[in-house]
């Protein structure tokens, strides 16, 4: 599968998983005009695309989903597409849903905000984790042998603990984000024996290091690691 980073990041988040036969945009978390930009730099257009799948509703990872929906059929939780008034269609935790030639594969995540999902996908052969906005996992995914994984590293602990922030937004980062003590404690609960690579995504831009993260995760697990840009691309 080929992975392209449009936007990553607490400002937006949107990504394209392109397995050769279809293309599926993950998250719609950029505004709808930019979006449009950013898949022309690609020499892209909505209709390439068999449907997008969003984890949540906060607005980084969904502002541009009802207007999409005019276009192609949004998955995501029903608290999700609540206010989405073109094509839906519901993902249910621990369920199997085919769109186009993928199959994805919803679990619940920990997150501030109602219906949040992680996603399992799967086509040709490969299988990819999508994991953001979360404290952690609850359960284990050992059974499953990733070639890709897209996992959020908001922060890092010690810039966390170094600045002087308001203390909500502390606890709330603690409570509903993946620090990358928490990324590198979650990766090893994984069987890597097929990963072929690691991407970091929906860095803080106040509280996250780029090189550390890369540098510290790549030494760690001996994976080709990626770090997912606020404006696309990867490092």
């Amino acid at each position: 599968m080929k992975i392209i980073c449009l936007a990553s990041s607490s400002s937006g988040n949107s990504y394209i998983i392109d397995n050769g036969q279809d293309k599926l945009l993950l998250e719609g978390g950029i505004p709808f005009k930019q979006l449009i930009r950013k898949l022309n730099e690609h020499s892209l257009k909505l209709t390439d695309f068999v449907g997008c799948v969003v984890s949540h509703s906060h607005n980084d990872h969904s502002v541009a989903i009802n207007e999409l929906s005019r276009f192609m059929t949004i998955y995501a939780s029903e608290e999700t597409l609540e206010k989405v008034t073109g094509k839906k269609q519901v993902l249910k935790s621990a369920t199997v849903t085919k769109i186009g030639s993928f199959k994805v594969i919803s679990f619940d995540t920990e997150h501030d905000c109602p219906g949040s999902l992680g996603f399992i996908i799967q086509s040709n052969g490969e299988s990819l984790l999508f994991l953001t906005d979360t404290k952690y996992i609850r359960f284990s995914l050992k059974d499953f042998k990733f070639d890709y994984i897209m996992i959020e590293c908001n922060y890092v602990d010690e810039l966390l603990e170094s600045q002087e922030i308001n203390f909500a937004l502390k606890k709330r980062l603690i409570n509903s984000h993946m620090s990358l003590t928490t990324c590198i404690k979650t990766l090893k609960s994984f069987n890597l024996s097929n990963c072929k690579e690691i991407y970091l995504i929906h860095l803080s831009d106040a509280r996250s290091d780029e090189q550390l993260m890369k540098r510290t995760v790549a030494s760690e697990f001996g994976v080709v690691t990626k770090v997912c840009k606020k404006n696309g691309g990867y490092i």
